[in-house]
């Protein structure tokens, strides 16, 4: 009866953008803002894309940086998480020690932007035509 076709058509259609929605290209701007006067470093990896922004480095409050990602597959295996980074110089021995470490998948066209406050934890401020997903920012 009709209501078989109606649910077959849905099913089909919901395929249809799933399939879809894997195949859009990506072009994000990850955007970097300083909350603190504290010098530190952060690192950007996208495993899928072999993408490497390396010793982003921050000397006082109100610095912004700005990666751009773009590429056929951003969002890539299941095991490609993108990879920030926040490291603090050390006073005493002034090499880098390791802050904090968040993995998540993002996809999509647009901007999304990490605050660091005192604690050099990387925080989502903002996102605007980006999706994120399997890590610690869902939506």
């Amino acid at each position: 009866p009709i209501i078989f076709s109606v649910m077959r058509s849905l099913i089909m259609l919901l395929v249809v953008v799933g399939l879809s929605f894997e195949a859009i290209p990506c072009d994000i701007d990850v955007k970097f803002t300083s909350k603190t006067d504290k010098k530190f470093r952060v690192d950007l990896f996208v495993p899928s894309l072999k993408v490497k922004a390396d010793n982003i480095i921050f000397n006082e409050k109100g610095q912004n940086k700005k990666i751009n990602v773009k590429g056929d597959n951003c969002d890539g295996a299941p095991k490609d998480k993108w990879l920030i980074q926040s490291f603090r110089l050390s006073n005493e021995t002034q090499e880098w020690e390791q802050v904090k470490n968040i993995t998540a998948k993002f996809f999509g066209n647009g901007h999304i932007k990490f605050i660091f406050n005192d604690e050099l934890e990387p925080v989502l401020r903002d996102k605007v035509g980006v999706w994120s997903s399997e890590g610690e920012f869902w939506g």
